[in-house]
């Protein structure tokens, strides 16, 4: 469908449960004054390019030249890609690419909606997207997120894998999910807990701290190796293979200097974690103005397909829900008082690596965007595309959190 001017930062991801709907159908057919875009892949018959081009998304992980590699993102008619309509979007993952994902990016563009626009910026957006997992699946590097940059800021979204955040360049929050498919939060902020010493030392965490030195986060005090901080919820969720359920998450800004940031996350409807507390920015210029429908697998992550399909995409600035003809229920975000919310305090479990190359994190590999290799890619000891952290970090007590994710599961 055609770009909304409407700037909407909810991200709706659906994974529904069960058969597929009506083909007549699609949530998109309805119109509410919160949603920035609605994308139901229904304009498909026109070809990758043409349908690319009138979407609202912006940049496209998995294209090269204006065409799609349908080894790792392609519009399917296949049933079991389609929740409703005739289309949906299939990832395949397939082995003529190296068993890469592939990643759909949409920026809330103030005006044109280009790669590098001015942005408009919210101070909460909502994901939620219609998603089935092949029943084989089994890995995933990074799943979906929102976040953003200042307004004249774009280019700022890329390339801080490895450093602590200052609280003016970058925000984002990822709902990702481990091998066991249990969801969690994953998410960079000022306060987090990072690496020092061990596989973090010498000439690999000096090539990360001065990456980072150069997009002005200096590592203070110490070399220290910076990796997104975890929250999983308890009990454990599970997102299920074989069959659609819709997913929606939620990042609610802090007050610049402030402890009352929230990220939520619902899997049908039902609400499975909610973490207050968090202080992602120091600034009121720092806003939301990215959602991304990602399905991130690097090159030599995995040696088999590991397949997703989604439709029915929504970005709001306003909750969404999975039965529009009814609404959301009342169960969470940013002004429900959910009992026994939990604060800003990261899962204790460290993943320690094997060696340095099991924490690459590699994630834009699409040459047409500038930079696009150094955003969340920190090479091995030798060479750095990465950066790490930020000056003045505060130090917290406890073990580190770092999240390693490694082929072997």
């Amino acid at each position: 469908m055609n770009r909304s001017s409407k700037l909407v930062l909810v991200f709706v991801v659906v994974l529904v449960g069960g058969a597929t709907r009506s083909a007549s159908a699609s949530d998109c057919d309805l119109s509410r004054p919160e949603w920035l875009m609605c994308e139901d892949f229904e304009g498909a018959d026109a070809g990758w390019g043409d349908w690319f081009a009138a979407s609202p998304f912006v940049e496209c992980k998995g294209c090269s030249d204006g065409s799609n590699d349908p080894d790792r993102i392609t519009l399917s008619d296949a049933s079991d890609h389609v929740y409703d309509g005739r289309f949906g979007l299939h990832m395949p993952a397939l082995a003529g690419s190296e068993h890469q994902g592939a990643e759909l990016i949409f920026r809330t563009c103030d005006g044109d909606a280009r790669p590098g626009c001015s942005l408009t910026g919210y101070e909460t957006l909502y994901l939620r997207a219609r998603v089935r997992l092949a029943p084989d699946h089994e890995y995933v590097h990074h799943f979906l997120s929102i976040g953003g940059t200042q307004p004249d800021r774009y280019w700022e979204a890329y390339g801080n894998a490895g450093c602590r955040p200052d609280g003016t360049r970058h925000v984002g929050a990822t709902v990702d999910f481990n091998r066991d498919r249990e969801l969690f939060f994953y998410t960079y902020f000022p306060e987090m807990r990072c690496d020092s010493g061990g596989y973090c030392s010498g000439d690999y965490a000096q090539s990360i701290c001065d990456g980072c030195a150069e997009r002005g986060m200096p590592c203070a005090g110490e070399l220290e190796c910076c990796w997104g901080n975890v929250f999983h919820p308890d009990p454990a969720r599970v997102l299920p293979r074989g069959e659609w359920v819709c997913l929606e998450m939620m990042m609610h800004l802090n007050s610049p200097g402030s402890n009352d940031g929230e990220m939520t996350v619902w899997l049908d409807d039902n609400l499975v974690h909610t973490v207050g507390g968090m202080r992602w920015r120091e600034i009121g210029d720092l806003q939301l103005n990215r959602a991304n429908l990602s399905h991130y697998i690097a090159r030599s992550d995995a040696d088999r397909p590991n397949a997703i399909s989604f439709d029915d995409v929504i970005v709001s600035t306003a909750r969404i829900g999975c039965d529009l003809s009814s609404g959301p229920e009342p169960d969470g975000g940013v002004d429900a008082d959910i009992p026994g919310r939990p604060d800003a305090s990261p899962d204790a479990d460290v993943d320690e690596p094997e060696n340095p190359e099991d924490a690459d994190i590699p994630v834009n590999q699409d040459s047409s965007v500038p930079n696009s290799d150094a955003d969340e890619t920190v090479d091995s000891p030798g060479g750095t595309r990465g950066g790490c952290t930020v000056s003045a970090p505060t130090p917290l007590s406890g073990p580190l959190r770092r999240i390693v994710y490694r082929h072997a599961g």
